[in-house]
């Protein structure tokens, strides 16, 4: 490849390093068509390239042609663009829309299907969700015509050692199996189901989540105004210390207002974490607030340290006697980190040599 070029998918590459860094707690749709936008710099190239010799030296920005440097200048400005859209929002309170199926799901498991032998028909492998808490059962199913029998083989990413094997129960349905948790299930799992399907052998291979206890909220202490924050106030029983991420989403009723997230360290035993609603994503008034949809994460403290995942006793959290009035309705005034933050990536997107 050009170097030019690898100086062009370079820059890209820290340029989304940096604006994923930047908005790790916010809600970043247009980020896909800045991965696009790299995706076409790697794979296009000027009308006069030629594949040049290992020795020579790395070309200099200055150097780029007019395609190189307006390729990543289109990049660096859709990063620009989508961050300042963002600041309109406090980063803890982003806006929630039935479109926003990742934050209204977050543990759903995208089923895999594959074909047949003979392209006649379709196998497809499901699990109840994506990421389990220790005892949860994992539930699979095989549906698809003609499945006789069946087996699924759990083993650990990356490592060899199988830790179950268990037969399917097949009926004119398909197949189906729940596997009781274990303390063994830690980590990445794999799941590798083979099927005999009208006598051809057909391999689907699965991978899911599944940790240890090590938090869990259990339900909402108070509620109060402070300024144009509505504040939240968690109940946690945390098992393993560390700093933890929780991940909630607001609703009017059944219309999702906004995505919140929190970050605290939090010591074991009883611990108490703070979820805010800024006044930019709550209505003028209420009487149907609640919170749905906990995440609980604990979050990776140290390099190799990999994130867990915690539980919550409650599915919903009913915010009554909260009156909206009280808010202030000031709009949200990005810190200034995030304002370095916009002003550099303008200027990345702005300048004439990158």
């Amino acid at each position: 490849m050009n170097k030019k070029v690898v100086i062009v998918i370079s820059a890209l590459a820290a340029l989304i390093i940096l604006y994923v860094f930047m908005s790790d707690d916010t809600v970043q749709p247009a980020l896909v068509q800045t991965q696009k936008a790299t995706e076409q710099v790697v794979v296009e190239k000027a009308p006069d390239e030629t594949t040049e010799p290992e020795t020579e030296e790395a070309a200099s920005a200055v150097d780029m042609s007019p395609f190189q440097l307006t390729s990543t200048q289109k990049a660096a400005k859709v990063i620009a663009n989508n961050y300042r859209e963002t600041l309109r929002y406090a980063p803890y309170s982003q806006p929630l829309t039935v479109n926003d199926v990742d934050r209204l799901e977050p543990n759903r498991f995208i089923p895999l299907t594959v074909p047949t032998s003979d392209m006649s028909g379709t196998i497809s492998l499901s699990l109840n969700k994506y990421r389990f808490i220790y005892p949860e059962p994992i539930k699979l199913t095989l549906t698809g015509d003609a499945v006789t029998r069946g087996k699924v083989i759990v083993s650990i990413v990356d490592e060899r050692k199988i830790l179950i094997e268990k037969s399917l129960a097949v009926s004119e349905a398909g197949a189906m199996l729940e596997l009781a948790g274990k303390e063994s299930f830690s980590g990445d799992l794999q799941l590798k189901v083979v099927a005999d399907v009208a006598g051809d052998p057909i391999t689907i291979v699965a991978q899911a989540k599944y940790d240890q206890p090590s938090a869990k909220l259990i339900g909402l202490k108070h509620t109060e105004v402070n300024g144009s924050d509505l504040i939240m106030t968690l109940s946690m029983d945390v098992e393993d210390a560390g700093i933890y991420r929780v991940r909630a989403n607001l609703y009017d009723g059944a219309q999702p207002l906004a995505h919140l997230v929190a970050k605290s360290k939090l010591s074991s035993g009883r611990q108490e974490l703070q979820l805010k609603a800024h006044q930019s994503v709550l209505p003028d008034k209420s009487s149907d607030l609640r919170l749905m949809t906990f995440v609980v994460e604990r979050m990776s403290s140290v390099p190799g340290e990999r994130a867990r995942f915690g539980e919550s006793e409650v599915t919903e959290i009913s915010l009554i006697d909260v009156d909206l009035s009280e808010l202030s309705r000031d709009p949200y005034s990005p810190t200034t980190k995030e304002r370095a933050s916009l002003e550099f990536l303008e200027g990345m997107a702005n300048q004439k040599s990158l």
